[in-house]
């Protein structure tokens, strides 16, 4: 079974270029697309407690892809060891958001929280264009308040320590020119996990809406 977490301020709508492929799971994240209602505290480690348990209940080998934010969820729950996960694809990875080299600047990241909270939606789509050249205003906003907690947790969240528990096979996706985050990150990242492949591409945030095959290929 596949699994797919999209990215903060989009929905599983992003991954509709895969719904053909048999045996895959779509979620959305809290206070996305259709998961509007949830506890807006520990959001990140309750989902991937939530997503463990669906790894867990499942009759084969999982295969979890994740996307940014996404990724570092898919990233949570693998370091809980669930037994059924095969692999892990992890794209615009980074174990520390707030950081110059594997993140996003964190003055920029400020300003960034400070603009969502002065004009929620505007802030949203300029995120979005900024990420994939494009404000898919076909994907709601999140919920504006939840949406923000979500960020501040993925903010302040830092596994450039944990990271080299992982003991899955792991892919890092990442564009070269992802103004989101740094492709550094992903770098770092594959260093520090033994089973891990790099593919660094000359892509935006969201490499696999200009190349499919990329996740296909590495399932």
């Amino acid at each position: 079974m596949n699994i797919f977490v999209h990215g903060w301020s989009f929905s599983k709508e992003i991954w509709k270029d895969f719904f053909d492929i048999k045996n895959s799971v779509f979620l959305d994240l809290p206070f996305h697309g259709e998961n509007r209602v949830y506890n807006k505290k520990k959001i990140l480690e309750t989902f991937s407690e939530n997503l463990f348990e669906i790894i867990d209940k499942s009759e084969k080998p999982v295969n979890l892809i994740g996307w940014s934010l996404g990724a570092s969820i898919c990233v949570l729950t693998a370091l809980k060891k669930p037994e059924k996960l095969k692999k892990l694809i992890l794209v615009g990875f980074s174990p520390k958001f707030k950081d110059k080299m594997l993140g996003h600047n964190p003055v920029a990241v400020k300003a960034f929280m400070l603009a969502l909270k002065v004009d929620f939606k505007k802030t949203v789509y300029n995120f979005r264009k900024t990420a994939v050249e494009k404000e898919f205003k076909d994907i709601p906003l999140p919920e504006k308040e939840g949406g923000i907690a979500i960020l501040k947790e993925f903010i302040e969240l830092d596994i450039t320590e944990k990271i080299k528990l992982l003991d899955v096979e792991t892919v890092f996706i990442h564009g070269k020119k992802d103004k989101i985050i740094s492709y550094k990150g992903s770098e770092f990242s594959s260093k520090m996990v033994k089973k891990s492949k790099l593919i660094l591409m000359d892509s935006h945030h969201a490499p696999f809406l200009e190349n499919r095959e990329i996740i296909l290929n590495n399932l």
